[in-house]
């Protein structure tokens, strides 16, 4: 009889245990001002689309080729590539937002752990702030916090092609209480592609 109870409950503990790993995340939903926002952006490589904020421009494709050689020499996971699709730029004002897709041969479920994971172990000297929400159909996990006298934004997400992408904003915190509002404009724009 007490192998029975037993077995009852290590059932109910592994049982909780699951449910509470698998936990819905607060579907969150954005005040979009379109007065705030440029154009519609698909990003195919993401699997999403977007507006950026107003007078977030595309930078050329020269200088994305030049951005994305700086960032293969300091990537964040040595397991994860990010590798850079496109970036927004508010060039008088230092505004700028980069479309990034997680590359990995990791499971996609470990992508996301393990990028913040090795994240938070190599910027342990930041203030990291740390959600999960859901919008629009997809699960996002953001990190925010300052570094030198930037204010940065990551959304890490998966598109319906079971690939883990990041929309990151930064933002000088100088600029940040008057750029809030944009951003989050922005933010309840992605959207998956159908």
């Amino acid at each position: 009889m007490w192998k029975v109870v037993l077995l009852i409950l290590i059932i109910n503990v592994l049982g909780c245990t699951k449910q509470q790993s698998v936990a819905k995340k607060d579907d969150i939903t954005f005040k979009v001002d379109q007065t705030l926002l440029a154009e519609k952006h698909i990003c195919s490589a993401l699997g999403i689309s977007f507006q950026p904020p107003l007078n977030w421009e595309s930078i050329s494709p020269d200088m994305l080729e030049t951005i994305k050689n700086n960032i293969i020499a300091s990537q964040d996971s040595a397991q994860i590539n990010l590798i850079l699709i496109t970036i927004f730029m508010n060039m008088e004002k230092s505004f700028t937002c980069f479309l990034s897709v997680l590359e990995s041969e990791l499971l996609l479920e470990d992508v996301q752990d393990n990028y913040l994971a090795e994240f938070r172990s190599i910027h342990q000297d930041l203030d990291l702030k740390e959600g999960s929400f859901s919008h629009n159909g997809l699960d996002f996990h953001q990190i925010t916090f300052v570094k030198d006298d930037f204010i940065s934004i990551k959304l890490i997400s998966a598109n319906n092609d079971q690939k883990t992408f990041m929309v990151e904003y930064l933002v000088p915190a100088k600029y940040y209480q008057e750029e809030l509002h944009p951003i989050e404009s922005s933010i309840g724009t992605i959207k998956k592609l159908k």
